[in-house]
C-alpha cells in the first residue's frame, strides 16, 4: 500500500511545474545571474584582480536573487491559498514548498552568477565554500522575500519594499564606514545581515588561499614517494595503464 504523498512535495511539484511552464519569466529569472556576473567583470576586469568590493557585490546579489525571486509568492495566491486552508491545507508545508523550489532556484541562479565571475577573474579561496555562502545569501533573502510577500497587500507593494530590505545590507557593513567607527548598535544590527555573513567567508577564505594551494602539493608527495622508491627497486618509473 503506498504511502500518500507529504502536501509540501505536492504542493512543490506543482509550483515547480508552474514555474517552468512560463519559460520566458524564468529565462528573465536565469539570465539576470549572468549578466550581473558579466558586469562584475567588466569593472574588475580592469584591474583583473578580485577585491572585497567584489566580494560584498556578489553576496548583495545573491541577497537581491532570494528577495526579488520570493517577494511576491505568496501575496499574487493568497486568495487560493486561504480557499485551499479550508480544505485543510497546512501553511507550513505551503512555505515549506516556496523554500525549497526557490531554493534550488537560487542555487543556479548563484552558480550562474559566480561562474561568469570566474570566466573572467580568477577569484581566491575554494570555490565550492564561495558558492554555498551565496547560496546561504540566497536562502536568507528567499526568507526574508516570503516574509515580505505574507505582510504585503498586494504584488506592486511587495516589490516596492524589496530596496528596503537591501539598503540595510549596505548602510550596516564596511561598506559604509570602517568596522573600527561602529557604534554598539551599528555592531549589532550589521550581525543581522545576511550579507554580512556571506561576506565574512569570502574575506576569510580569500585569505585561506596559499593554504589552500598547498593542498595539492602536500597529497602530491606520498604518491612522488611511491613512485621514487618503486623506481629505486624495479628500474622503471610507474606508468598510467
Amino acid at each position: 500500500m503506498s504511502t500518500p504523498r507529504p502536501q509540501s512535495h505536492i504542493l512543490a511539484a506543482r509550483y515547480r511545474d508552474s514555474m517552468i511552464g512560463d519559460k520566458g519569466g524564468l529565462f528573465l529569472i536565469l539570465a539576470q545571474a549572468p549578466f550581473i556576473g558579466w558586469l562584475c567583470a567588466v569593472v574588475w576586469g580592469s584591474i583583473e584582480s578580485d577585491t572585497p568590493a567584489l566580494y560584498f557585490v556578489l553576496c548583495l546579489a545573491a541577497v537581491w536573487f532570494g528577495c526579488i525571486n520570493a517577494c511576491r509568492e505568496i501575496v499574487k495566491e493568497r486568495a487560493i491559498l486561504e480557499r485551499e486552508r479550508l480544505f485543510g491545507l497546512s501553511p507550513r508545508a505551503y512555505v515549506a514548498s516556496k523554500v525549497w523550489v526557490l531554493g534550488a532556484l537560487g542555487a543556479v541562479q548563484v552558480v550562474l552568477l559566480q561562474g561568469t565571475v570566474e570566466w573572467h577573474l580568477q577569484l581566491r579561496g575554494p570555490m565550492p565554500l564561495e558558492l554555498l555562502a551565496l547560496w546561504g545569501a540566497s536562502v536568507a533573502g528567499t526568507g526574508l522575500g516570503l516574509l515580505v510577500s505574507a505582510l504585503a497587500t498586494t504584488q506592486e507593494r511587495a516589490v516596492f519594499a524589496v530596496p528596503l530590505l537591501l539598503l540595510p545590507q549596505i548602510l550596516f557593513s564596511e561598506l559604509a564606514i570602517p568596522n573600527n567607527l561602529y557604534s554598539d548598535v551599528v555592531a549589532a544590527m550589521e550581525k543581522a545581515m545576511p550579507v554580512h555573513w556571506a561576506f565574512r567567508v569570502f574575506e576569510e577564505s580569500a585569505a585561506l588561499e596559499p593554504r589552500w594551494l598547498m593542498v595539492g602539493p602536500v597529497l602530491g608527495r606520498p604518491a612522488g614517494h611511491v613512485r621514487g622508491t618503486y623506481r629505486r627497486c624495479y628500474g622503471s618509473p610507474v606508468t598510467p595503464a
